[in-house]
Order: C-alpha cells, then structure tokens, then sequence
C-alpha cells in the first residue's frame, strides 16, 4: 500500500515537472531565433535599427529582447506592418516592430507565434 502512495507522489511530481518545462518554451519556439553572438543591433542616423554580422553585413532573421519581444529583421532592416515570411503573414507593430501575438489585427487573427490563422467577414 505504502508504494501505491509513493507511485503517485512521484507520477504527480514528474508531471508536475514537465509542465513547467512547457511553460518555460517561449511562445515563439517555431521560430529559429539568430544567435546573439551573430548579430549586432545597430541605430542608424534615422533612428531605424539594423542587424548586422560583426563583420557588418546585413542579417536575416529572428531576433528576441530581454523581455521576449520578437522582432525580423530583412536584409539588415527591422519589419514593420505585414509581412509574408516562409509562406505565413505576420504583423510587426509599426512603431516599435515587435510581433503581434496572441490578438486580432485589423480583422485578422494572429496565433501565439504570430501568424495569421483567421480572417474576420464583417
């Protein structure tokens, strides 16, 4: 009887475990992100920011900040509005071109890696 107990503590436990490896996988994890020692982030005279090699060639990809915003960058140049990448659309605010996640654009739906899953008809 006393090992029945201890079966479940431990089931429990181990699910418990994988749950919160789950939950440390930022939404983002479809995305290859860039590897930071790859890249330079670099403010041009216009104020636009760049992603550059450290040899100074311009960069493309996925980029996260510190708090887990994401961003693409084209040929060196930050994404702003809508962009078609790889096939799926994705919204970059135009302000400050962090991914639009989890929301609705306009009338569409944006999932939690940033694509568009749904058109609205009004």
């Amino acid at each position: 009887m006393k090992i029945r107990g201890v079966v479940k503590h431990a089931a429990a436990l181990g699910l418990a475990f994988s749950l919160s490896l789950s939950l440390s996988v930022p939404a983002f994890a479809s995305h290859k992100l860039l590897d930071k020692n790859d890249y330079v982030l670099q403010e041009t005279e216009d104020g636009s920011t760049e992603c550059l090699s450290p040899e100074g060639k311009p960069m493309t990809g996925w980029v996260a900040d510190e708090e887990n915003n994401l961003y693409y960058f084209d040929s060196g140049k930050m994404d702003f509005g809508w962009d078609k990448i790889k096939g799926d659309w994705y919204y970059f605010d135009p302000d400050t071109g962090i991914l639009a996640t989890n929301t609705t654009v306009l009338n569409y739906d944006v999932d939690e890696d940033g694509k568009m899953v749904k058109i609205h008809a009004w």
